[in-house]
C-alpha cells in the first residue's frame, strides 16, 4: 500500500509539472490510461479533485495546487533519505538520469559510457539529447551536461572542460567565394548560424583589446550543429563550431578556420546537478568520470 500510494503520488507530480497526462506518462513510461487510472484512484482516496481536465486542458485545482507543494516536499525528502544511505555504500547504484547537449552528447558521451557501465555494472543510465534549456530540478535530472553560461546558480557546477569555438568553412567554399580578411567582411558571407546561440544572429570577436560583434545572415539557419557542420563540409558557407566537432576535419584539412587571429567570448563544459546534504553516489562516480575523461587538454584540440 506505502508503494502504491508513492506511485500515485510520482504519477501525480509528474501530470502536475507537465499539465500533460500524455508528456507525464512518456516520462514515467506507462500509458495514459494507467496514468488516469492512478490519478483517479488517488482523487478518489483523497476525497478531491486535483485537476480540471478536458480534451485540450489540464489544470491543477486549488486543492491540486496545495497538495503538489507538499508532495513535492514529501518526494525531496525521501530522494534525501536515499541519497543518505545510498552515500555511505560502496557500490553505487540506481538509474541515472542525464540530460546531455545532442553534439557534445553523441560525439564524446556516449563512447565513454560503455567503460562507465563496465565499472558500475549496477548503474542504469536514462539519456535525453537536447539543446534546449532544461530544469534539473523540475524534470527529475539527476545530471545535466551544460555548455556555456550557467543560468542555475542554485545548482552544483563542476568544469569539464573549455568550449573553444572556430569560424571554419571548406576550400571549396573558400575557393568560390574568398576568405574574409576581417570580421566584418563576414556580413557578405553566406554564413551558417545556430539559432540556439545565446546572442543570435550577432557574432563577437575580440583581438586583443579589439572587439567587434558582426550581424551574420546565411540561407541555413538550425538548433542542430551537427547539420550545420554537415553543410559547411558541403561548401554551403562559412560556421562557428565548437573544435569538439570540427577538431579531426581541422587537422585533416576536411575543414579550413578562417580569421584565427580573432577569437570569440570563452565558455565552458559542465556537469550539473541539484545541490543537496548528500550526493548520491551514483551521480558523484558519474561527475568524477567525467571530469577524469577530459582532463587537461581535451583530446580533440590535439
Amino acid at each position: 500500500m506505502i508503494e502504491d500510494r508513492f506511485e500515485s503520488i510520482r504519477s501525480f507530480v509528474a501530470v502536475a509539472q507537465r499539465l500533460s497526462f500524455v508528456e507525464a506518462a512518456e516520462t514515467l513510461r506507462i500509458d495514459s490510461s494507467t496514468l488516469s487510472r492512478r490519478i483517479r484512484r488517488l482523487e478518489k482516496t483523497l476525497g478531491v479533485r486535483l485537476f480540471n481536465r478536458n480534451t485540450r486542458h489540464v489544470v491543477l485545482t486549488e486543492a491540486g495546487a496545495i497538495y503538489l507543494v507538499r508532495c513535492l516536499d514529501i518526494l525531496a525528502r525521501l530522494d534525501e533519505a536515499d541519497a543518505a544511505i545510498s552515500s555511505l555504500s560502496g557500490d553505487p547504484r540506481g538509474v541515472l538520469h542525464l540530460t546531455l547537449p545532442v553534439a557534445f552528447g553523441q560525439r564524446h558521451i556516449t563512447p565513454a559510457l560503455p567503460e562507465f557501465l563496465a565499472l558500475y555494472p549496477r548503474i542504469n543510465l536514462e539519456l535525453f539529447f537536447t539543446d534546449r534549456f532544461v530544469d534539473v530540478l523540475e524534470e527529475n535530472i539527476d545530471v545535466a551536461v551544460r555548455i556555456g553560461k550557467l543560468r542555475d546558480s542554485q545548482l552544483i557546477a563542476r568544469k569539464l572542460a573549455p568550449n573553444r569555438r572556430v569560424l571554419c568553412a571548406s576550400l571549396d567554399y573558400l575557393n568560390r567565394y574568398g576568405r574574409p580578411e576581417k570580421p566584418e567582411d563576414l556580413e557578405k558571407h553566406n554564413c551558417l548560424i545556430f539559432s540556439l546561440l545565446a546572442t543570435g544572429n550577432t557574432w563577437h570577436f575580440s583581438c586583443g583589446e579589439k572587439q567587434v560583434n558582426v550581424p551574420v545572415q546565411g540561407r541555413i539557419v538550425s538548433d542542430n550543429a551537427e547539420a550545420l557542420y554537415q553543410a559547411a563540409l558541403s561548401g554551403c558557407g562559412i560556421a562557428l563550431l565548437a573544435t569538439f566537432i570540427v577538431g579531426k576535419d581541422l587537422r585533416c584539412g576536411r575543414l579550413l578556420t578562417v580569421l584565427d587571429e580573432w577569437t570569440t567570448p570563452q565558455t565552458d563544459i559542465f556537469a550539473v546537478f541539484a545541490p543537496g546534504r548528500y550526493v548520491p553516489s551514483k551521480i558523484r562516480v558519474f561527475v568524477d568520470f567525467l571530469i577524469e575523461r577530459f582532463r587537461g587538454v581535451p583530446y580533440w584540440e590535439l
